[in-house]
């Protein structure tokens, strides 16, 4: 919570002291709306930006943050208003049509979103989020040459412009450009080397490839860039895991169930990890959290059998073998498991049953 003493407390009882003193100061209104803003208080700043346009009703960047502010609490069509307005007081404001264009990109009416990201890049040749943001367009549609275009034109008005290149590098990877997409990921990270967000995409590809430890090194910089990233903590845990480096895995599954407590592919990850290192009981927990938050899977119930069984619970395994037969019948490695435990519990012709539908299952599947 924050202090009565905080900096950001301090600035807001000043403004509204002057307000008190002064309604009428506009100086004042500006400031205030600027604080909530720059404080994620949306609705407020847009409280006091209508009571600053009541008073001065043609000032383009009042509307202009007003609507902005709409946008971010998801209040599309009042957010579409001010941008038409500040349109239409000023026709040359770039950023009136390419906000206009990303309100339309939200509401799903893209036809319109490009026609006005279109006026953007007239009224403001030479910058290139419009560029971009074009791009963004053609991307949601699925139009991939069309979003690449758009994107390398905004790469060349801004080669800096670190978004773009990424953007693109996901572009090229849907069309199978996989070489042309790391290119674009890495240029990205030149640009923005402290970005964990970039380091993310490439290990991705990288991983998507089969480059696990190039993904690994990728995870790292991203951990260092944001070390409490759950994400980041995430991927750097099942790159390290599918390299069979469990021990370097572990600790990096605990943050990510740490700082994203209701990751239940986080949990799970964890759990298959504890499971393999012999840390049984831990392994339990790990999957009754996500049981707690989702439910139980075939794929979950089999997984907490070979922990159970590893503790010679064979009832509760049972159990659990049970379910997930139920849900995925045609799975083999569920029924071999059953064999185990039956076998275990002493009911050798069910055990020899379960066995035998493993076998007859593990063939159909090859074919």
């Amino acid at each position: 919570m924050m202090s009565l003493k905080s900096p950001l407390k301090r600035e807001l009882l000043d403004i509204k002291k002057r307000l008190r003193s002064a309604p009428d100061d506009i100086a004042a209104l500006k400031e205030l709306a600027s604080v909530y803003i720059g404080s994620a208080r949306y609705a407020d700043a847009v409280v006091v930006l209508q009571q600053f346009l009541a008073k001065r009703p043609m000032d383009v960047d009042a509307m202009l943050s007003c609507g902005t502010c709409y946008r971010k609490l998801c209040f599309l069509e009042a957010a579409a208003t001010e941008f038409e307005r500040a349109a239409r007081i000023d026709p040359d404001c770039a950023a009136a049509y390419y906000n206009l264009g990303r309100v339309y990109d939200m509401s799903g009416r893209s036809d319109e979103a490009v026609k006005q990201h279109m006026k953007a890049i007239d009224s403001a040749p030479d910058t290139a989020e419009p560029y971009y943001r074009l791009g963004v367009t053609f991307a949601g549609r699925n139009e991939l040459e069309e979003a690449e275009r758009w994107y390398r034109k905004a790469i060349g008005v801004d080669y800096e412009c670190a978004k773009a290149h990424t953007n693109l590098g996901f572009v090229l990877d849907a069309m199978d450009r996989t070489g042309e997409a790391i290119l674009e990921f890495k240029r990205a990270i030149e640009i923005d080397p402290d970005n964990a967000e970039m380091h993310l995409n490439l290990g991705a590809i990288y991983g998507e490839r089969g480059a696990l430890s190039d993904a690994v090194d990728e995870f790292k910089e991203a951990v260092a860039a944001e070390p409490t990233s759950a994400e980041a903590h995430f991927n750097l845990g099942v790159a390290l895991a599918a390299l069979g480096w469990d021990d370097e895995a572990l600790p990096e599954l605990e943050l990510a169930v740490k700082y994203s407590a209701d990751n239940t592919a986080a949990h799970f990850q964890l759990g298959v990890v504890l499971l393999r290192k012999g840390l049984f009981a831990r392994s339990i927990v790990a999957f009754q959290r996500i049981m707690a938050l989702e439910g139980e899977t075939a794929e979950l119930g089999y997984q907490m059998s070979l922990a159970l069984t590893s503790l010679d619970r064979f009832e509760d395994a049972e159990r659990c073998l049970q379910r997930a037969a139920r849900e995925q019948p045609d799975d083999p490695r569920i029924h071999y498991q059953m064999g185990i435990v039956l076998d275990r519990l002493g009911r050798d012709v069910e055990a020899a049953a379960a066995y035998r539908e493993a076998d007859r299952l593990h063939v159909v599947t090859r074919r």
